[in-house]
């Protein structure tokens, strides 16, 4: 099956991820069927995708002909066995959890089409160790991020199971959607930016622990330096404006210590344990208890876009100099 032949989306999962990726496909053209085990999802997914429309017409990113495809287009299943019957691609974007992942690749081993793709939205698993084994060729790791119809980037993981040829339409098919799409070549946990991610994470707990500053001061010191810095050299091109001895020498530095490993730091479970979880909760590290979810969700999506706005020629594929 090529990119032109693929017309029907099936989302699995309407949570964090599945209606900004509902969103994006059904502003696209493509009829979308989205389900989610939770009864309330399908409401709340309309929702959300009220609020990302409005937002994107106050930056004229969405026309009147794709406003009308974002609410026609998606539309909601009692069941996965009717959600995937008769697509094209199947979207997985449920838990991050092996057993929930495998028993959903089993239903749609059942149901959907042998033909149809199979693109797993999971940020760190090894989904080719859990889809069935006649399903591998035509299964890819397409990693969205949140907000996924905002955030241009899509990490798309191959697999030597993989036929060349999902790969292709995978790519082509994003590329549609506006999406700016990097391969890794083989799968590693976490791929390119979690794994990064979970490196900051450990330096951003231990400065929090050890009292060494608030969270609010540290926030504000990357958004004043290394993140408008990163939209220009990225994290590797950057060492060639520091210089590769400098680099070399810090790195060589013995009084420069790194924070030791620790998986469950005090920051972060003293507020899991008081059920402060995010904006999901009203409250993580900071409080957003006076505001409806939604809200808080849209006023985030403002802000990105008037970064992305500003920093779009950055995304241009060619070196600074």
């Amino acid at each position: 099956m090529n990119t032109s032949e693929i017309k029907n989306i099936a989302i699995i999962g309407l949570g964090t991820m599945g209606p900004g990726i509902a969103q994006a496909f059904a502003q696209a053209g493509y009829q979308v069927t989205g389900y989610d085990l939770n009864p309330a999802a399908a409401q709340t997914c309309q929702t959300i995708v009220a609020g990302i429309i409005e937002n994107l017409k106050e930056f004229d990113l969405i026309s009147a002909e794709e406003e009308k495809a974002s609410l026609g287009n998606i539309a909601y299943a009692d069941s996965l066995a009717e959600a995937v019957r008769e697509a094209h691609i199947v979207v997985e974007a449920v838990s991050e959890n092996r057993d929930i992942k495998r028993a959903v690749y089993s239903q749609v081993d059942e149901c959907a089409p042998e033909d149809s793709y199979l693109w797993s939205n999971t940020s760190t698993l090894n989904i080719y160790e859990l889809a069935p084994a006649k399903r591998l060729a035509n299964t890819i790791i397409a990693h969205w991020f949140a907000p996924p119809h905002i955030v241009p980037l899509v990490e798309v993981v191959k697999d030597s199971r993989v036929a060349p040829s999902t790969v292709e339409t995978a790519l082509d098919l994003l590329e549609k959607l506006n999406k700016i799409t990097i391969v890794l070549e083989k799968y590693v946990p976490g791929f390119v930016i979690n794994r990064i991610q979970r490196n900051l994470g450990r330096e951003v707990f231990f400065l929090l622990d050890q009292g060494y500053i608030s969270p609010e001061d540290l926030d504000m010191a990357i958004k004043a330096s290394i993140a408008p810095r990163m939209m220009v050299l990225g994290l590797v091109q950057r060492y060639d404006f520091t210089g590769l001895d400098l680099s070399a020498r810090n790195l060589a530095d013995e009084s420069f210590f790194d924070p030791p490993v620790d998986n469950n730091p005090a920051a972060l479970a003293s507020k899991i344990e008081r059920g402060d979880l995010g904006v999901k909760t009203g409250r993580g590290f900071f409080d957003y208890s006076d505001r409806d979810l939604t809200e808080v969700l849209k006023e985030r999506d403002r802000y990105l876009l008037k970064v992305l706005e500003s920093v779009r020629f950055c995304l241009e594929k060619k070196r600074l100099v």
